[in-house]
């Protein structure tokens, strides 16, 4: 759990974010926390990298192409956009979960493989 706590600072920050910017007026500590929150989840992939409990592979395309889909698809639905943007939207999440069970069966892997060394 010690080596977690980044993970799930992330998210809990992540979700008080969102709830925060949908539940009142606040929307820019809402994305303060949002950003944070994120870039907590970002340095557990980096450590668990640099522990050597995770290798990225292909999966990180997974990562940035839904991340940028649901970007552009949250920055068209605020300005206008020519289609219905949740076309970008949900299989922007879609990549993402495919993207965070893909770390975890990898981490997992990884784990296994090295208490099996010991």
């Amino acid at each position: 759990m010690k080596s977690k706590w980044p993970l799930f600072t992330g998210i809990i920050l992540l979700t008080t974010g969102i709830v925060l910017r949908k539940a009142t007026d606040l929307a820019t500590p809402g994305l303060a926390l949002i950003i944070v929150g994120a870039l907590f989840k970002v340095f557990y992939i980096i450590d668990k990298t640099r522990r050597g409990e995770y290798k990225p592979g292909y999966e990180i395309l997974f990562l940035i192409i839904g991340l940028s889909m649901f970007l552009t698809g949250i920055y068209l639905r605020a300005n206008g956009a020519p289609f219905n943007p949740v076309f970008l939207i949900a299989p922007g999440i879609a990549l993402k979960v495919l993207f965070v069970v893909m770390f975890i069966v990898k981490s997992r892997k990884t784990r296994l493989g090295q208490e099996a060394e010991v």
